[in-house]
């Protein structure tokens, strides 16, 4: 696992590779074991790497024998060896054993064409003297991520992190309103925007070609959730087999090799083939998990029996007397390098740390969820289809203005079942994608004209994914959940949390779900062996029910979260109230009178009269404390 960086120069410069080693510096965490920077005619390359496999050698920059292509890179091949062999066939020799030179020398035969024939986690860029082009590119799925920026005079400037990026001196630091909006509708910016004006994220699947002071941007892969009717029996033999298969070639690395268990399906799953895997080789695999000191938010204890039962050395770090520290939020937005609404950055961090301490890679069961159908929004967005078809609309809004007029009278249980048949109702009169967006909003659209000091007026919101009509229609409203969260929330959001809080602890961490032979099985997956009545994933349940304790099974999901509420001390609240003043650089982007209520429901927490659950009001304060946090640390203009 590495981190890349680079530029191209202006017209007639002179390469200067103390920027790409300025760059290189911000991002040493990405790769603590060795870095380097090169020249390559027109384009300045540089990396950090964490030696995973061929330790000795696989050194980057790599070029080509004749000079002509350079290579920097970050990620995985999984099936790297078999590559090799196919192209040692076609004539080529090698001179290491290391992923590296496989895509350079698959890029050498193949050029773009290569890209489809990865299995991985990857972004790389690649420099052509001949033709003095530049390319970078992403993994299908937006695994590892990959920042760049053009000037005005056609100069590129690309790096893993934003933080390294911004370490260039031509990269501007002004906040996009648009993409702010969206970070208080979605809690993370979609690609392939970024919180920075005129700074983008290259999408997952996608690669960009700079030549001549142009870009082209081009699609690869796509993920499309297609159907194809299998029998059930013979859909269990099938994933158990790419389980075993996958996570057996996940395994491989010249350094140590552990998991993340939190005791759920999807890691549990992953952990019980991995220890298997392990055993055989005589072997005892490492596990990982994290507890807190709230009981309703811990799972630490069903990690420890499902370790007991796998037999795996089991290591636990807890989350006591919780509260917040402004070096943990610092840390958080140093590594993200912008603002997060996830939460759970905290505690990923924190087993990050853990596993990096035992070893250098660890296995995790992220993409579950996405790929087999674990979200409970499915069954909101079955119910709203429902609705939608059997209840007229002016009906639906009738009945919406009433329970408006009621939630005033009402508290406890009873505002909080009026207000979730109001929102129902609301929703429904929207479109399907709309519907789902409004669903899990922090903030809905129509209150950001209240809260927000617009610079874009009459201009439609960003959406974090648009689909093609025809899949919309074409899918079951559970797809339709599983195909937009695949495609924007997994990548934007959640394997972006794992990786930028992984990498802070200088760890890898590879996600078997989302190997390529496991997601071109599950987008073919047909729904019903994936959800039975109100239980999800029952296929990949049905995968590890051998090799697992029955608990596993009778635990109710529960997230990786925290009791948000509870580490808002006073050194929090002085913070807040600072980074708030009226006149600073934050505060100028609310209405103040709308910001003050936001931040007094943070205050109380609680319920207050059915409107805003406690949850939501703590994530809200916590997300304009991570906004102005960070244009304060780094000097970003509103």
């Amino acid at each position: 696992m590495c981190g890349i960086n680079g530029y191209v120069y202006r017209a007639g410069a002179v390469g200067r590779l103390d920027l790409a080693e300025a760059m290189n510096a911000a991002m040493l965490h990405r790769g603590p074991d060795e870095g380097g920077a090169v020249d390559a005619g027109f384009v300045a390359l540089a990396m950090r790497r964490l030696s995973i496999v061929d330790v000795r050698d696989g050194h980057q920059p790599m070029r080509s024998e004749d000079g002509r292509f350079t290579l920097v890179y970050n990620g995985e091949l999984y099936d790297f060896a078999a590559l090799r062999s196919e192209l040692e066939g076609l004539g080529h020799s090698f001179r290491t054993r290391s992923d590296t030179e496989v895509l350079l020398r698959s890029w050498m035969q193949r050029g773009l064409r290569c890209l489809s024939t990865f299995n991985g986690m990857f972004a790389f860029a690649i420099a052509d003297r001949s033709d003095g082009s530049l390319v970078i590119a992403r993994d299908p799925l937006g695994i590892k991520p990959l920042y760049w920026w053009l000037g005005p005079g056609g100069e590129l400037v690309f790096s893993s992190e934003l933080k390294s990026l911004l370490a260039h001196p031509s990269v501007p630091r002004k906040l996009d309103r648009r993409s702010l909006e969206m970070l208080l509708v979605d809690r993370y910016v979609a690609d392939p925007w970024t919180m920075l004006e005129g700074v983008k994220q290259l999408p997952a699947g996608c690669w960009l070609r700079w030549r001549n002071g142009e870009i082209e941007i081009g699609r690869y892969a796509e993920f499309r959730i297609e159907p194809e009717p299998i029998d059930e029996r013979e859909a269990l033999a099938q994933l158990r087999q790419r389980l075993d298969e996958t996570v057996r070639s996940q395994l491989v690395a010249d350094v140590p090799v552990g998991v993340f268990l939190s005791g759920g399906i999807d890691s549990s799953t992953i952990a019980a083939y991995a220890a298997r895997a392990t055993a055989e080789r005589g072997a005892r695999l490492k596990s990982f998990s994290i507890g807190f000191d709230d009981p309703s938010y811990d799972e630490s204890d069903l990690a420890r029996e499902v370790a007991a039962h796998l037999g795996t050395e089991h290591h636990t770090v807890r989350l006591e007397n919780s509260r917040f520290e402004l070096a943990t939020l610092d840390t958080i937005l140093d590594h993200a390098g912008q603002p997060v609404g996830d939460t759970s950055c905290i505690p990923t961090l924190a087993v990050s740390r853990l596993a990096a301490s035992h070893v250098k890679v660890a296995l995790s069961g992220d993409g579950g969820d996405e790929l087999f159908g674990g979200y409970e929004h499915m069954f909101w967005a079955a119910r709203m289809r429902f609705l939608s078809e059997t209840t007229p609309a002016p009906l639906r809004r009738a009945g919406s203005a009433v329970l408006a007029q009621v939630a005033p009278m009402v508290s406890g249980n009873l505002a909080t079942q009026v207000r979730r048949a109001r929102k129902g109702l609301e929703l429904s009169l929207h479109s399907p994608l709309e519907q789902f967006r409004r669903t899990r909003a922090l903030w809905q659209p129509q209150d950001l004209a209240q809260l927000c000091v617009h610079d874009h007026a009459g201009e439609a919101l960003r959406r974090d994914v648009d689909l093609d009509p025809e899949l919309v229609d074409r899918l079951e409203p559970e797809e339709l959940v599983m195909q937009v969260l695949a495609n924007g929330f997994m990548s934007g959001a959640i394997l972006a949390k794992v990786d930028r809080m992984s990498m802070a602890a200088s760890l890898e961490v590879r996600p078997p779900l989302l190997d390529r032979r496991i997601v071109d099985f599950a987008r073919r997956l047909p729904l019903e062996h994936k959800v039975h009545g109100r239980t999800g994933k029952y296929l990949l349940r049905e995968a590890g029910r051998d090799l697992l304790p029955a608990s596993v099974y009778e635990h109710r999901k529960q997230g990786f979260s925290l009791p948000l509420h509870r580490w808002f001390n006073a050194e929090f609240w002085e913070l807040v109230d600072g980074l708030y003043a009226q006149g600073s650089p934050a505060a100028a982007l609310f209405e103040r009178d709308a910001l003050q209520r936001v931040l007094a429901e943070g205050r109380t927490a609680s319920e207050r009269a059915g409107v805003l659950s406690e949850t939501a009001a703590s994530t809200r304060v916590w997300l304009l404390a991570s906004l102005a946090r960070w244009m304060d640390r780094y000097g970003v203009a509103a």
